[in-house]
């Protein structure tokens, strides 16, 4: 079985040590994930492991004889004339050659021929199948493509449908190290899912680069963390290894307290009598002992898995009141010129508080309908109103159509705030976005592609709109920047709609999912999960019609149910408003209580000295703070205890509506 070894490989780039003496031994039927921050050298380590790139030092190797799959950056030019399944195909081994060497070994009577040839036949068709065409036409329909574009050239397609190709290409032609990196960007949600089917099949060495949290449980076997300590290697899912680094950081935590808080004991006594001549060499002794202390937490700080770098942690403002409608279609239609209508006419309403997610295939009309609602486009047919006091906030996924590219930094987050907005709260929004005083001066089209959705996410930020239509949000965010944006729009308490690819995020950010097709749309009132559900359901069944697999699935224009929902979601919002200062509350009595416990451990350190029980009016007086520092403790966590009954009181509350709704 195939497996691969990194050597004590050492890569530096921009005079930064990505990776120093690392190695690591990946056996076969290893499906790894490659995790880490932007710029942790994920994609780097990739091209090391593909040879595409060389190591500065150290070595990387396949077992004998491995076929390593890996897709190009770029295709030829020769390659876009050809048509798809012919390019797809033109990957495989030729069984047209093998089929020659065999009539001629068989002519030849050449017996040992005969037996390399069988086995090599065996190796062939346990990695292509017997008929590898039926095996490139499965890969394609997979990942999207339509039995009419099989015999189209290559030059037709769009970028986001050339990578698909070179997906296809790669997985048809088989491997027994596949390395992929970000495989599902320009893949729709059925397309994940089938990826997912597949990799979780592959039985050799899968190492791949993701930002897509869902894709990362349910296809890897293994993580590697990749940050500013050393990389870390760890059995699991990625959501494992963050439980195992959150309890590795409480130990870490209790390790280095207890280290501390002996050194603060041996401290205090040297303070006290390393100039008493009597005392001098106990305090000499334990000068020793709180050097070793020294190097032991130093030690033990330097083996924490993650140091991490600033990450993106933010929270939308509040934002103002809009009308309970906040946009209304009605018999909405569009068509592109020459082209039949992208659905049948749309009449829908948005509420205030509604937080909807649009599913559907490529080219289902998804961007489509949310360029029609800021006005980016206009409707064929049928009309779009927005309610009084509606602000919107759009993202758009072409990043260009937000940004000034020719401008620098600080003038369009200018732009982006607005007139009323001072140089100050420019700076320390784009200083929230981790885009600092470096950035400022930078040309926006010198921006990294999550550079420019962090700044796009800056504008939405300081226009305090009550409306955010987002496209693919998520998009060049790498992963502890895409969980604080879903974070926020989770907590958000005004109207989203939106489009995305990130399930991790249609989970946990919209209550309800619109899956926009030829037959309209079609409600999903308990979100991502009933709409999944649905898909499963049809794809088990075999039946083209997804709403009939989902209960409750409910048209849009049922307005009873809409203004249900709109009320549920505003007592929802409301319950979110009370938790928000009471959890900050609890958050400043657990600060107090915890610095009154170190001040309590501080002293009850000094009253154990002897040298301190010697001292009557001192110990007397160390007790009575003592018996002090403990009432005050005793009171603030009587206080957190009420706080805390009614924190859970609000939350329950606050579930019971989301069940309901």
């Amino acid at each position: 079985m195939a497996k691969v070894s990194l050597q004590n490989i050492s890569k530096a780039y921009a005079g930064r040590d990505l990776f120093k003496d690392f190695s690591l031994e990946i056996p076969g039927g290893t499906r790894l994930a490659i995790v880490g921050q932007n710029g942790a050298g994920k994609s780097t380590l990739l091209k090391l492991i593909a040879g595409v790139s060389e190591p500065d030092s150290g070595k990387v190797s396949l077992s004998t004889g491995a076929r390593l799959g890996y897709v190009a950056q770029e295709m030829e030019e020769a390659d876009l004339g050809m048509t798809l399944l012919a390019w797809v195909m033109a990957a495989l081994p030729s069984w047209k050659e093998f089929w020659v060497r065999y009539d001629a070994a068989v002519a030849a009577g050449d017996a040992a021929a005969l037996d390399a040839l069988s086995h090599e036949q065996a190796s062939m068709e346990h990695a292509l199948g017997y008929n590898p065409e039926h095996r490139a036409k499965t890969i394609l329909s997979g990942l999207g493509f339509e039995e009419k574009h099989f015999h189209s050239p290559i030059s037709g397609l769009s970028g986001g449908w050339r990578e698909r190709a070179k997906l296809a290409r790669v997985l048809t032609a088989g491997a027994d190290v596949l390395l992929l990196d970000e495989p599902t960007n320009h893949l729709d949600l059925e397309a994940v899912s089938w990826l997912e089917s597949f990799l979780c099949a592959f039985a050799g060495v899968l190492i791949f680069v993701a930002h897509d949290r869902v894709f990362l449980d349910r296809v890897a076997t293994h993580t590697l963390f990749l940050g500013e300590a050393k990389p870390i290697w760890r059995p699991g899912s990625f959501s494992q290894f963050l439980v195992w680094r959150e309890e590795m950081e409480k130990q870490w935590e209790r390790q280095a307290a207890a280290i501390d808080n002996k050194i603060k004991q041996h401290s205090v006594f040297i303070d006290r009598f390393r100039y008493k001549a009597s005392k001098a060499r106990q305090a000499q002794s334990k000068l020793k002992t709180v050097d070793k202390l020294h190097k032991e937490i130093s030690a033990l700080r330097g083996d924490r898995p993650d140091v991490r770098a600033r990450t993106l942690d933010f929270s939308l403002p509040e934002p103002e009141r809009s009308d309970k409608t906040v946009c209304a279609a009605a018999d909405l239609a569009y068509a592109w010129p020459g082209r039949d209508p992208l659905w049948p006419p749309l009449t829908f309403q948005l509420f205030r508080g509604q937080k909807v997610a649009l599913v559907g295939h490529n080219g289902a009309g998804k961007t489509t309908l949310l360029k029609l609602i800021v006005g980016a486009n206009k409707p064929t047919d049928g009309r779009i109103v927005l309610g009084t006091g509606v602000k919107i906030g759009y993202f758009s996924q072409h990043q260009t159509e937000i940004l000034n590219t020719e401008a620098m930094v600080m003038a369009e987050m200018r732009r982006m705030a607005g007139p009323k907005a001072t140089h100050l709260e420019c700076c320390s929004t784009l200083g929230l976005f981790l885009l600092g005083e470096d950035y400022w001066e930078r040309r926006v089209s010198e921006l990294s592609g999550g550079e420019k959705s962090r700044l796009v996410l800056a504008g939405l930020f300081s226009a305090r709109a009550n409306f955010l239509i987002l496209d693919e949000p998520t998009n060049h965010l790498d992963l502890e920047s895409r969980e604080a944006l879903v974070r926020a729009l989770a907590e958000f308490t005004g109207t989203i709609l939106m489009v995305a690819h990130d399930r991790y995020l249609l989970r946990e950010a919209a209550a309800e999912v619109w899956s926009v097709g030829a037959d309209g749309i079609t409600v999903y009132d308990e979100g991502y999960a009933a709409y999944e559900a649905a898909q499963m359901a049809e794809a088990a069944a075999g039946r083209g019609d997804a709403g009939e697999a989902c209960a409750p699935v409910q048209k849009v224009s049922r307005q009873e149910d809409k203004e249900r929902k709109r009320r549920v979601a505003e007592l929802r919002n409301a319950l979110y408003r009370d938790i928000k200062p009471k959890r900050e509350a609890f958050e400043k009595l657990e600060a107090e209580l915890e610095a009154l416990l170190t001040k309590q451990s501080e002293v009850e350190a000094v009253m154990a000295d002897p040298e301190t029980y010697a001292q009557r009016e001192l110990f007397a007086r160390l007790n009575k703070e003592y018996g002090e520092l403990s009432r005050d403790a005793e009171e603030l966590l009587a206080r957190m205890a009420v706080m805390e009954e009614e924190i859970a009181d609000l939350e329950a509350r606050r579930a019971a509506l989301v069940e309901e709704a």
